[in-house]
């Protein structure tokens, strides 16, 4: 009798501490949403799609008398050093209006309403940006914008693409990590923006007409295939966010 009264007060006393352990735990903290990840503005027919001219670098450039300074932002959202940054030349330049006029005819193609813009054109208030940069990681480590054509250095270069809505002001596309010594701006390394989603496409340094097309039709595809799918999960459209706001 002794015996079944002392397990039954071990028993009593086990679940009093299991009691007193679970109310002295405290609850689990509250998981913190993920702040959402930056993406393309999508593709939408009921909004003119403006084409930027891509950058590149030219094979000279000016000597300039850089000031500390921010960047400027330039017209179209993407880096230029108080408007000394020159216009590509020779290639550079047949290769990215080739890559526009492409882009052009690929998204009319494709049921949108594209128009190109000059390299002085300023972006109207409304529609969406395609721009994008012509680049290549140097043995430093550190990219940099090229020049496309031949005599260039063997080896493939990347393009980075992002679109952009206008309602919005844009982020740049990158910024510049350090300026050259020489006040040079041709070879400057730059730093991609994170809080700007990009497509990478890559192609030969001194690429054919052929290929910068289908770099072209690379690029429309993805776009087409990322809205689709935005679509798909009610994303896009009047559901996108930035798609529906107004510029601050």
């Amino acid at each position: 009798m002794r015996k079944a009264f002392f397990f039954v007060t071990v028993l009593v006393s086990l679940a009093g501490a299991r009691l007193a352990v679970a109310q002295e735990t405290p609850p689990p903290a509250a998981e913190t949403a993920p702040a959402p990840q930056p993406h393309i503005a999508y593709l939408d027919k009921s909004r003119t799609i403006y084409i930027a001219d891509f950058e590149s670098s030219s094979e000279t450039a000016p000597t300039v008398q850089v000031k500390d300074g921010p960047i400027d932002n330039g017209s179209m959202g993407s880096p230029r050093l108080h408007g000394t940054d020159p216009e590509p030349a020779g290639d550079s330049r047949r290769v990215t209006k080739l890559l526009a006029d492409s882009l052009l005819r690929e998204i009319k193609k494709a049921g949108y309403k594209p128009k190109l813009l000059g390299s002085g054109d300023r972006p109207p208030d409304e529609g969406l940006l395609i721009s994008g940069v012509f680049a290549q990681m140097g043995k430093d480590g550190q990219l940099r914008r090229v020049v496309m054509g031949y005599g260039q250095p063997a080896g493939d270069i990347q393009l980075y693409v992002t679109t952009s809505n206008l309602l919005r002001l844009a982020k740049p596309l990158y910024e510049i990590v350090k300026q050259g010594a020489d006040g040079r701006v041709a070879a400057v390394p730059i730093k991609l923006n994170p809080d700007v989603a990009t497509l990478k496409f890559s192609l030969a340094g001194n690429p054919s007409d052929k290929a910068v097309k289908k770099t072209a039709e690379q690029i429309v595809a993805e776009l087409q295939r990322l809205t689709l799918q935005a679509e798909s999960e009610g994303l896009a459209g009047s559901d996108d966010p930035l798609n529906k706001y107004s510029k601050p």
